[in-house]
């Protein structure tokens, strides 16, 4: 398996601007202005591994390069090669040489040649061993002889501290082993490795058929352990040890052994291992969320909130939302290996195609606030110009945006696949801050980027905790004036500060501020300088003047200071080797250089919690004093009377709110308030409404008249008009029906409620019965429509109608009998008339059959009929064959 290539106010103004202008790019403490680069032979992938050391006498850059040529073993085509890269003086690479197997078994035969070696490098933290790897050194020893498959052992070569000496491992290696991907036989040992006190720990991922496994040798007592897949919790294929690495998850005291699983179902896995009887046995797992997306192909244990155990990240740098952006995700350790995932995930810029996560390196401490920070890789952000991330540890485990953002754009054009590999834990040029190193191996590159020191300053600002603006204890140009002494003070050691304090930065959006400083006239913002020796509090006090006419004095009064370096000093033991770089102050978790503290006004109140209480009641002032109502169209203006009282401590700037219907409209508009106690500080106020009596009531009545009966000499047809009138109400009473017998019908209609303007239509249908009709007397029939309208609790329109007919006469005998003698003689003539048409139509048929029978064989004749009236009329055509 080959492994996966990744992809004065001036002075203010000054400093204001370029804390803004760094914390644009992510300016922290790792310096981009001095990188210290390494350069190797071309196409030899110079930086697919780097790895910072240090012993007793040179500091160096470790660089992997596994497809140079070796210098040393010419007559090897491609092993790969390890190179020193002296940091501190000449800063050139050397070659590091590596020993020539002899015999490496009785079924042994070493096949160096593309072997990958420097694919991975690990440093063992006290001593300084290191451990280098090529995953695909070969035993081609079956080969060879029967014919068989080439086995990827893989090798590693373990050197001391001074470089000098090494020996080899092939941890795969069995006698007589010689079948292809069954058990060790192709587990490419190396891909990745660690170095831990005591324990040398390499991944296998092409262990019994690429389920994989994780090596664990111990320095210490020579024990040899694995990871057995005997119950197969790890599926074929999973890759497990394609990533490794240790901590203490069950104790401050433990080590337990990490390995990544990419390819587990497909999602991926993590997993944590403790040696028990030199087999490994899982402890905790955590699994990827998403398919395709690599998560454990990069792992990194490391003690993110200072509790003495270590968390867990893990990479997905294949995770997609568009294409390979990239994921981290958090673990931390709840106690006992207990590892609770984060609520977020680490993201970087979520840049196109970045593979963020590729690489995940523990840098130690390097802002100095006692917790440990991180790289994480990107190698492919930038069209593969990549960019590494700094994340800062946290109590609280880690911040969830980085700090810092270096891309290999910043550093140089000719960088490419910068992040693929980091490295850090090494202070290289003597300032007491752990550096790091990364590598850009698509150009052959690595770089050593230094840590700038980091200054902390403890900054403070005491105010009073009331003013008394009753008592002018101050003088401003001769005249008495209320002031607030705004004292800054700053504990750091042997550096000058610049700061710019402003006075009442909360004070309300509509008004100015309340307070100026004296050497600015009207304005709220002064500045400064200190400078703090030997940790000593140095403090300067500003007066801060109140503005007359001051009404708000509820709102706190804020005061807020920025501070920065100014000229700082160079801290001592710095390497002459190097330029030196300037100190940073520390960041802390948003603005670092911030100091925001409030006072008051003292208002003397006589509650305990110091809180007016307002009460408000209000009445209408109608035209008619006798009147509990508001006639509609009596007047166009309501008077509103409201009685604002507070029987609590004072109350200023006031403000009465007042809700009214949509078709009111405000007069005048009264001050703004605000208050504390506000259960009883509204009122709410109904005012009944009636309409007057002059209205009108719009109704309609259809059909308004019926005529009936004989009005001349022949009948008529009975037909209706529809009339709409319009009704005046002239009283306020209700008109009844006027008969008291069952004559006279009695319909109503409820209305409901009216609105000005609304109309209602009332639409009834009634079937007159001409023999009641006929009991009337008289023979004219009238509706009487008397209307009227009094708004009271249900409104009311009702209509009455009185109906006076006789009916039509009976049809007359002498017209029956006329109308069905016609009848009769139309049908004896129809009947003729079809006769007639018969007989000519026998005639014609005969004759026409006569002349086909006469006409020449030669000649086509063709006749048609047409009938018209009894008529025939035929048409001759000729053709000839």
């Amino acid at each position: 398996m080959e492994r996966r290539k990744p992809g004065n106010l001036n002075c203010c103004w000054s400093f204001l601007l370029a804390y803004l202008w760094c914390g644009s790019i992510y300016c922290y403490n790792l310096d981009v202005s001095h990188p210290v680069s390494f350069s190797g032979p071309d196409g030899s992938l110079f930086g697919y591994s780097v790895l910072l050391h240090k012993n007793r006498r040179n500091t160096w850059l470790l660089v992997g390069a596994p497809v140079a040529n070796s210098s040393i073993n010419s007559s090897v085509r491609k092993p790969g090669a390890i190179f020193k890269c002296s940091i501190s003086d000449k800063r050139e690479c050397q070659e590091i040489p590596t020993p020539v197997l002899d015999s490496c078994g009785k079924t042994c035969e070493a096949e160096r040649d593309n072997q990958w070696l420097g694919v991975s490098l690990s440093r063992q933290p006290s001593d300084g061993h290191v451990l280098a790897c090529g995953h695909r050194w070969k035993n081609v020893f079956y080969s060879n002889k029967e014919n068989l498959n080439k086995l990827p052992h893989g090798i590693c070569y373990k050197y001391d501290a001074d470089l000098k000496h090494s020996i080899q491992l092939i941890p795969c290696y069995k006698d007589h082993q010689r079948k292809f991907g069954d058990d060790y036989a192709s587990c490419q040992a190396g891909i990745a490795n660690f170095l831990t006190e005591d324990l040398m720990i390499m991944g296998a991922p092409g262990t019994s058929f690429w389920t994989g496994s994780v090596l664990v040798y111990n320095t210490s007592t020579g024990a040899r352990s694995a990871y057995v897949d005997e119950d197969n919790p790890v599926d074929f294929g999973s890759y497990l040890g394609y990533s490794v690495g240790a901590g203490h998850f069950l104790h401050p005291d433990s080590t337990e052994i990490v390995g990544g699983a990419p390819q587990h179902k497909q999602t991926g896995k993590a997993y944590l291992f403790r040696v028990v009887d030199n087999i490994l046995k899982i402890v905790t797992e955590v699994k990827g969320h998403k398919m395709g997306s690599y998560f454990g192909s990069s792992v990194c244990a490391v003690d993110l909130n200072g509790d003495g155990l270590s968390d867990l990240l893990v990479g997905a740098p294949m995770y997609s939302t568009v294409r390979e952006e990239g994921r981290v995700h958090v673990y931390i350790n709840q106690g006992a290996a207990n590892m609770k995932e984060a609520e977020f995930q680490l993201v970087g810029s979520d840049s196109y195609a970045a593979r963020f996560g590729e690489s995940i390196t523990d840098l130690g401490d390097i802002d100095d606030d006692g917790f440990h920070d991180v790289a994480v890789g990107a190698p492919q952000e930038e069209e593969l110009r990549g960019a590494i991330y700094i994340y800062n540890g946290r109590k609280t485990g880690i911040a969830q945006t980085f700090s810092q953002r270096i891309t290999g754009s910043l550093l140089g054009n000719d960088l490419k696949m910068f992040g693929q590999s980091v490295s850090g834990g090494i202070d290289v040029d003597g300032n007491g801050y752990q550096d790091v190193a990364v590598g850009s191996f698509l150009s052959d590159k690595a770089v050593v980027l230094r840590t700038r020191p980091v200054v902390v300053v403890e900054a403070t600002m005491p105010l009073p905790l009331r003013l008394n603006r009753s008592v002018a204890a101050c003088s401003d140009h001769g005249l008495p004036a209320v002031c607030i002494n705004a004292t800054v003070c700053f504990k750091v050691r042997d550096q000058q500060l610049q700061y710019n304090l402003t006075a009442d930065t909360h004070h309300k959006a509509s008004f100015p501020s309340r307070f100026y400083f004296h050497g600015n006239g009207t304005s709220n913002t002064t500045t400064g300088w200190v400078r703090a020796r030997n940790d000593q509090l140095t403090c300067v006090t500003h007066q801060a003047f109140m503005k007359k006419d001051v009404r708000d004095v509820f709102t706190p009064i804020y005061f807020e200071v920025v501070y920065a370096l100014k000229n700082p000093s160079f801290r001592s033991g710095e390497s002459r080797n190097f330029p030196p770089l300037i100190p940073i102050l520390q960041q802390r978790g948003g603005r670092s250089n911030l100091v925001v503290n409030k006072t008051e006004f003292a208002r003397y109140c006589s509650l305990e919690n110091c809180s007016s209480n307002l009460q408000v009641s209000v009445h209408l002032v109608l035209k008619h004093k006798n009147m509990s109502y508001f006639a509609l169209g009596n007047g166009k203006t309501i008077m509103l009377n409201t009685t604002l009282v507070n029987t609590g401590d004072e109350a200023f700037l006031p403000k009465l709110q007042l809700r009214f219907p949509s078709n009111l409209h405000y007069i005048k508009v009264l001050d703004a308030v605000s208050e504390d106690l506000l259960h009883d500080n509204s009122a709410t106020l109904m005012l009944p409404l009636r309409y007057g009596v002059d209205i009108n009531i719009h109704g309609f009545v259809t059909p308004t008249s019926f005529v009936f009966g004989d009005q001349g000499p022949t009948p008529d047809d009975c037909y209706t008009e529809t009339f709409n009138y319009t009704y005046k109400v002239s009283s306020g009473q209700t008109d009844f029906c006027s008969y008291g017998d069952d004559l006279c019908l009695t319909l109503e209609c409820r209305l409901g409620d009216m609105d000005i303007g609304k109309e209602a239509s009332i639409h009834m249908e009634v079937k007159l019965n001409p023999n009641v009709l006929q009991i009337l007397p008289v023979n004219t029939s009238k509706f009487n429509n008397p209307l009227s309208g009094v708004f009271l609790s249900v409104s009311k329109v009702v209509l009455e109608g009185h109906f006076t007919q006789k009916p039509q006469a009976a049809v007359k005998v002498f017209i029956i009998v006329v109308s069905l003698l016609m009848g009769l003689l139309i049908l004896a003539l129809l009947i003729f008339a079809l006769w007639k048409v018969s007989t000519a139509h026998l005639q014609t048929n005969h004759g026409l059959h006569h002349l086909l029978m006469h006409t020449d064989m030669g000649t086509i004749f063709n006749c048609e009929v047409y009938f018209y009236y009894s008529n025939i009329k035929c048409k001759t055509n000729l053709n000839y064959l």
